[in-house]
């Protein structure tokens, strides 16, 4: 995971990493330091080449420093990685491969399989994809308050009071996956990021109906 923080924008971050050479300098920077470590046997002090890549004296091995990340082997811009690696960091409510696909200017297969892979380094995990027809509902998990002793009892917990309650959202597609995820809360804003992240937007749009 490299270190975003010192942006305070997404334009600012895309003006910074001009090029894909800008991207692997701080990439390196951030990976290692003045020590560059062989990831093939982890030998320390590696030498640059001429051709941007290094050089393990000991395996005599041949890399560079998107060997071993998520970046390797990709032919999509650096920039375009490190602009989903800031989203993520800093919008915690989540946003669809289809959004994402028209914003970064990639297909949604691409902007699926990146999501997927920045996503991992978050600990988010959207490997599943709802379609179709996708029933939600929210629950509230917790003591229920009749059965405790008076002197235990928590005042103004009536209903969906979250005094002593967790939110689960769930979402299921009829006959295939099923979404669980706790939220702060069930309010719109709050769940309809979720739906747009688990759930393939149809064309014409996603269709919420009251049941």
């Amino acid at each position: 995971m490299i270190g975003l923080e010192k942006f305070d924008n997404l334009i600012s971050l895309i003006t910074y990493f001009k090029d894909n050479e800008t991207c692997k300098r701080f990439l390196k920077e951030q990976r290692w330091g003045d020590d560059v470590v062989c990831p093939y046997c982890g030998h320390h002090h590696c030498r640059a080449r001429s051709n941007g890549q290094f050089r393990c004296p000991n395996c005599l091995n041949n890399f560079s420093v998107l060997v071993g990340t998520i970046f390797e082997n990709t032919k999509i811009a650096l920039v375009k990685w490190f602009s989903v690696m800031y989203l993520i960091s800093s919008h915690k409510k989540g946003f669809s491969s289809h959004q994402l696909a028209r914003d970064i200017s990639v297909t949604q297969k691409t902007a699926w399989h990146i999501l997927h892979k920045v996503r991992s380094l978050y600990g988010q995990n959207d490997s599943i994809e709802l379609s179709e027809d996708v029933e939600c509902d929210e629950a509230y998990i917790g003591g229920n308050e009749k059965n405790k002793h008076e002197s235990k009892k928590t005042e103004g917990t009536q209903g969906r009071s979250l005094k002593t309650k967790t939110p689960v959202f769930g979402m299921a597609q009829r006959n295939g996956n099923i979404v669980a995820l706790k939220t702060q809360d069930t309010k719109g804003r709050t769940l309809m990021p979720i739906i747009r992240q688990f759930v393939k937007e149809p064309v014409g749009g996603i269709n919420l109906v009251h049941t």
